[in-house]
């Protein structure tokens, strides 16, 4: 459950930067359904509509993300949420432009572009939050239970 409740909270954070922040800042708001859709045709042949890719990234910012900075951070044995943050951010982001956007078809890094040092943002700020909300809730959700 609180798994669900931090990656929720990121989620809200991620929302309002990319529909909200990133337009203002980039000149275009993020959406990486588009990602998630391009991926479907490349690899799998799938036309994914637009609410099953947004749905895709959504369940991926909810509950597999969370659960990979909880299980990760234990693994490796890092301390510090804020330094697990960021270390999983910049592998989330560096995954997507580096693996993610080239089996889509698309350039490595997006060529570099500034919507490429904007999803770095996003991506490290998405996961400081989901870190955040983690470690200060843990103690008050294990009591739950």
């Amino acid at each position: 459950m609180l798994i669900l409740f931090a990656g929720l909270i990121g989620e809200i954070v991620l929302e309002i930067l990319a529909w909200g922040v990133f337009p203002a800042v980039l000149g275009v708001p993020m959406r990486p359904h588009i990602l998630v859709t391009d991926l479907g045709r490349s690899l799998l042949g799938v036309e994914f509509a637009v609410p099953v890719a947004v749905g895709i990234h959504l369940a991926l910012g909810l509950l597999i993300m969370p659960l990979i900075y909880v299980k990760g951070r234990a693994l490796l044995g890092i301390r510090s949420w804020v330094v697990a943050g960021v270390l999983w951010g910049v592998l989330l982001w560096a995954t997507a432009q580096m693996v993610l956007a080239p089996l889509a078809g698309r350039p490595f890094m997006l060529g570099l572009i500034p919507y490429t040092w904007g999803s770095l943002v996003a991506h490290v700020i998405y996961t400081l939050v989901v870190a955040y909300v983690y470690e200060r809730e843990r103690a008050r959700f294990s009591a739950l239970v």
